[in-house]
């Protein structure tokens, strides 16, 4: 079997040996093109078997091991949906949902709630997948929230029973798909619940549609009435949020209303406000991490913490020495994430920058840690390269945080370098940790800088806003800032540099040819905007489909408003200013794309020949926005490596 490995350690649990460093040959690009051979991988409540994702025919479904019997089961035969999420119920049943992953999010790509045993048997439908149910409009839904302590078959789910645009909450029987509605009164479109210890839904945050709004609501107990506790119109706005419920019925709020940063706080029910504060950190937002519960009580114990590197917050001491032992029995440097299991088994996944990951279980009765799957086992760490937390200073003063990863093995002087852009942009960041674009590049000999510029998430109220109506000017000079920030302390070569992104990076990298044409040797653009005027304008695309007026009021809030922005906008749209570019381009597209229309691709070709310039045209007819499929992965690394190869070396 390729699962559970006999790894037990002594009582005092003997520290395993981190990675040495050494100079590595270039390795396949299958390797890192490959998928792993489990994904989303969670645990029975007992520990006696886990679940994951695999691929089956094109297609993710669902898999349950057996631990005891060294067995694996696939469980769903899906070849027309994916399997999209799901979730334990009891040590014998489970539930999941389907989605389309080929389809864009306005094509009816959700559909499908089931409940199945870990076996495979007693399937019972729950919600009808698209296919199944008439049109999108009329089709009801069904989502988990949590399970239902001493249950073995009912949870607390989320629904559109009464109204398709309004989602209630339900005490739901997953054999006999009974409902019984826990939200007779709603205080709105709600986009996030918030129950308490008991299962009771107190707070909740809305979106009326159409809107860039969040509305925070309250209510004292089950009985007692809404009450709108505060309201923020619009992306860029300091807010406060509900966090958690302890077990005692308070609750706890995330707030930046007077700092930076998101800091968890009590909430003041009384004065509608955030009372004494909890938790804080020096860099990072506090409500992009996740709340940790304990077993079956559901009071929290801890706050994960996205911050240069993944950390967590106990709030319990005993989680916290649990926590230190860990850290102590496994690689030095890595990230030891747990969660203790109803039987009291902890569940521990152990991941790098140069390590994929592995699953273990600990028994701390026996005091036994044993290794139960490591999925990209085809990954050797010691070849991989290391990736270091940088800040930089942007031109204006505003720190920039970042991430460099060189070439394993190599000293870091002169190196060939390739700026990697992020997507997004608002609210997405890059994080620290196994990245296979990243580990490709380096492997083949390229220092690597991933820049959170601004606009990015999770590290303050600053360095977000500070990206508001900024495409094309500072975010983009942020990057750039960057690469000569490397190149400074002698770790890049200046005349070797390339860029590449997909999506908004495939946008930045077109606007750093475009504004930059002397810094730049090369760019690759993959999935890229190349006109700030069509993001509105083409209707056809999914975000513009699923709620044209939201994306319209978030586009002229955070990109540009073509009324009274059109001259900037104009100025900062690469397609239009095709001439400016004077380093080899390779452009990379799918004709399936809905994010980003194909059109982006073809009108910056076009302008690009127009103005008597090459472009390399790759273009991938049966993708959409990413790379689902193995074979196109590898060629896309191979043209990846060949390009860059031929313009900045190796």
């Amino acid at each position: 079997m390729s699962f559970r490995l006999a790894l037990l350690l002594s009582a005092a649990l003997l520290p395993l040996a981190a990675p040495t460093q050494a100079v590595a040959d270039p390795l396949p690009a299958a390797d890192f093109a490959k998928r792993p051979k489990y994904s989303a991988v969670q645990f029975s409540p007992d520990g006696e078997r886990f679940a994951a994702l695999q691929d089956f025919e094109g297609r993710a479904n669902l898999t349950v091991g057996d631990l005891k019997a060294s067995k694996l089961t696939r469980i769903t035969s899906f070849k027309t949906y994916d399997v999209r999420s799901y979730q334990w119920i009891s040590n014998s049943r489970l539930v999941l949902s389907l989605y389309d992953s080929k389809k864009g999010l306005a094509e009816g790509r959700g559909g499908g709630f089931f409940a199945i045993n870990a076996d495979g048997s007693e399937v019972k439908e729950l919600a009808p997948t698209f296919e199944n149910c008439g049109t999108n409009k009329s089709c009801r839904q069904v989502g988990f929230v949590r399970r239902i302590p001493g249950s073995e078959d009912e949870i607390i789910a989320v629904a559109n029973e009464r109204d398709t645009q309004v989602d209630d909450l339900y005490r739901l029987n997953t054999k006999t798909g009974k409902k019984v509605l826990l939200t007779e009164r709603v205080p709105g479109r709600v986009s996030k619940w918030v129950l308490d210890a008991q299962g009771v839904p107190r707070a909740a945050v809305t979106n009326p549609r159409a809107t860039l709004k969040d509305e925070f609501w309250f209510r004292d107990s089950a009985e007692a009435p809404w009450r709108k506790i505060s309201s923020v119109d619009g992306v860029a706005t300091r807010r406060m949020e509900p966090a958690a419920f302890d077990t005692d019925g308070s609750l706890m709020v995330f707030s930046n209303l007077d700092s930076d940063t998101f800091k968890l706080y009590a909430f003041d029910a009384k004065g509608g406000k955030p009372g004494a504060l909890i938790l804080s950190h020096p860099l990072a937002d506090l409500n992009t991490g996740r709340v940790i519960y304990s077993p079956n009580d559901f009071k929290p114990v801890g706050l994960s913490i996205d911050s240069d590197k993944p950390e967590v917050a106990w709030f319990d001491d005993k989680y916290a020495k649990l926590q230190a032992l860990l850290d102590a029995s496994l690689p030095k440097g890595n990230v030891n994430q747990f969660r203790i299991l109803d039987s009291g088994k902890v569940v521990v996944t152990s991941w790098s920058d140069r390590d994929p990951g592995q699953y273990l279980l600990y028994d701390p009765q026996k005091k036994q840690l044993e290794e139960v799957l490591r999925p990209q086992d085809w990954i050797q760490p010691d070849k991989m390269s290391p990736m270091t937390v940088v800040r930089y200073t942007a031109r204006d003063g505003l720190e920039i945080p970042a991430y460099l990863s060189l070439p394993a093995g190599k000293p870091a002087k002169n190196l060939p370098l390739v700026a990697m852009i992020h997507g997004g942009p608002y609210g997405a960041r890059d994080d620290w940790g196994f990245e296979p674009d990243v580990q490709f590049l380096a492997n083949r000999g390229y220092a690597v800088l991933q820049p959170n510029f601004r606009g990015s998430g999770g590290f303050g109220f600053r360095l977000f806003t500070a990206g508001v109506k900024q495409w094309g000017q500072a975010m983009q000079d942020d990057i750039t800032d960057g690469v000569r920030y490397l190149a400074a302390q002698g770790i890049v070569d200046p005349t070797r540099v390339c860029i590449l992104g997909g999506s908004y990076g495939g946008y930045a990298t077109l606007m750093g040819l475009t504004k930059d044409p002397d810094l730049y040797k090369c760019g690759i653009a993959e999935a890229a905007v190349s006109d700030i005027f069509w993001l509105g304008e083409l209707g056809y695309s999914d975000t513009n489909q699923i709620d044209s007026a939201g994306s319209e009021a978030f586009l002229d809030e955070m990109v540009g408003d073509p009324k009274t922005d059109q001259a900037m906008m104009k100025k900062y749209s690469p397609r239009l200013h095709a001439d400016q570019i004077k380093a080899p381009l390779m452009i990379v597209h799918a004709v399936r794309d809905q994010r980003v229309p194909f059109k982006h691709a073809e009108g910056m070709r076009d302008a690009m020949r127009a103005a008597g310039k090459d472009v390399e045209w790759v273009v991938y007819p049966d993708e959409a926005h990413g790379f689902a499929k193995f074979e196109n992965r590898v060629d896309r690394y191979n043209k990846i490596e060949a390009f860059l190869k031929k313009n900045i070396g190796q």
